[in-house]
């Protein structure tokens, strides 16, 4: 699950070291821009429950909005537009806000999925992620 996109994935879901975390690129303070690097938190299995019911109401809209059903004023993240989907959103935030430091950094390949037919065109293709774990010097968070 892509959360954030901005010249590519930027923080999100997904499988690292064999279960959920939440992942989140590093800003290069010194380039001023993104870096290479995620930082990665484990989650539990009902945050990741959460998360996908709110992904499955983003990706219901997302397929009626591509295909020309539902303009984009509809779109389930502009608040009021779903109850539950904003329901949701606060308790991910919430959980979110309760994480602490991040468990581990890594690099990231994301690729699309092969064979993705049924999605309208400018929809977001689902993703694989090959994640390289990085080490992290003392004093570096």
């Amino acid at each position: 699950m892509v959360w954030d996109i901005y010249d590519g994935p930027r923080s999100g879901l997904a499988s690292f070291e064999g279960g959920p975390h939440y992942f989140s690129c590093v800003l290069d303070r010194v380039q001023g821009g993104y870096s290479d690097a995620f930082e990665l938190w484990p989650i539990d299995q009902e945050f990741l429950t959460l998360a996908a019911e709110q992904w499955q109401i983003y990706r219901a809209w997302e397929y009626k909005f591509h295909s020309g059903a539902v303009p984009l004023e509809t779109h389930p993240g502009n608040r009021g537009r779903s109850a539950r989907y904003d329901e949701l959103d606060d308790e991910i935030k919430r959980r979110l806000g309760l994480l602490g430091a991040a468990a581990c950094k890594a690099t990231v390949n994301f690729r699309a999925r092969e064979n993705q037919p049924e999605l309208p065109y400018g929809s977001l293709m689902e993703l694989e992620a090959e994640w390289s774990a990085v080490q992290i010097s003392p004093g570096e968070s």
